[in-house]
């Protein structure tokens, strides 16, 4: 029996101050990494596909960012 998966890891990379397209508000943004990753017996073995989201702290709003 294989027991495999996958799993979700996040990474903050940083804050960036611009209007928010949403509240339009100049406020901070917070830019997080989301990797999923390829699991065996619970073990991380490769990762499968990664996205950038900036968060706005005021109001919640998130929005995927290109590199």
């Amino acid at each position: 029996m294989i027991i495999w998966g996958f799993r979700a890891r996040n990474k903050v990379m940083g804050q960036i101050q611009y209007v928010c397209p949403n509240c339009h508000q100049n406020s901070f943004h917070t830019v997080v990494r989301s990797s999923r990753w390829f699991t065996l017996f619970f073990i991380p073995t490769f990762p499968f596909s990664k996205r950038h989201i900036s968060h706005c702290n005021v109001c919640g709003f998130e929005s995927r960012v290109e590199n």
